[in-house]
């Protein structure tokens, strides 16, 4: 293994079609939240060492886990599945953990993070929109801004007030960290995917391979109906404009400009 390359985001950001596009890379050994799962659950914390960490990245790397190989959803169409050879590159996809990342920052020099940003008026709506994912009792106008009901733990990160949070830190962690850390743009992947993924690739020392361009193409054009899936169309990414309460979205737009966050997300 020669190094890692951490994706993560805010819940119903694109992490999976984005991690499912470095997955189509022959050299990349994709893992899904390591620290989420029984294997290795709460392997590391915030007082970990370098070794602890190393241990982990290792033993990730070599794991066949259901779970964080996402055989499940590879066998149900969700996910494609790729022929590997070569495996060099360690690949962890996370929506969670958001906390542990300024000591993984200090610890590994040649991390690479990529920060993926939705518009958030789209992550609510599709969190919002998800069965599995927004328990179908609760009032949706009690729960998009702070995600209660799902904030099982510290290393969650749910509703719009921690968008945000993780909004502006990780634009501060790319400006503090311009070599490691990369904030990209959901919309920008979907409307410009292949310059937008050269670009990524180019940051993390990756070359854009045949497979992942057939990927990308085969992924937006055709659209399987599970919250789950990495194939979906374009519309996708904009359904929020008629879906999405309008009580919520024009809360959002006076919140981005009050944070200064209007210029990076038009609506």
């Amino acid at each position: 293994m020669e190094d890692v390359i951490w994706l993560n985001g805010m819940p119903r950001s694109g992490t999976s079609w984005l991690s499912q596009i470095f997955d189509s890379h022959p050299q990349v050994s994709f893992k899904l939240s390591p620290l989420f799962s029984y294997e290795f659950k709460n392997y590391v914390n915030i007082n970990s060492t370098k070794f602890d960490w190393e241990e982990l990245f290792q033993k990730v790397f070599d794991s066949k886990g259901d779970f964080i190989n996402q055989t499940y959803r590879r066998t149900s169409g969700e996910y494609p599945k790729f022929v590997k050879n070569n495996l060099s590159r360690l690949v962890i996809k996370d929506t969670r953990y958001h906390n542990l990342m300024d000591s993984l920052l200090n610890l590994f020099p040649d991390v690479k993070i990529i920060h993926i940003i939705r518009n958030p008026c789209g992550a609510i709506n599709s969190w919002l929109r998800a069965p599995k994912e927004f328990p179908v009792d609760l009032n949706y106008l009690d729960e998009w801004r702070i995600g209660k009901c799902r904030k099982i733990g510290e290393e969650e990160f749910w509703g719009f007030n921690d968008w945000l949070l993780l909004t502006k830190k990780y634009i501060k962690l790319e400006e503090k960290y311009p070599k490691n850390v990369k904030v990209v743009f959901y919309e920008a992947l979907v409307e410009r995917p292949y310059d937008t993924i050269k670009m990524i690739f180019d940051f993390v020392n990756l070359s854009l391979h045949k497979r992942t361009k057939e990927f990308i193409k085969a992924s937006q054009n055709s659209h399987n109906k599970s919250e789950y899936a990495v194939f979906k169309n374009k519309d996708v990414a904009y359904s929020w404009r008629y879906q999405l309460d309008p009580i919520i979205i024009n809360e959002i737009k006076v919140d981005l400009i009050k944070n200064q966050l209007d210029k990076f997300f038009k609506i």
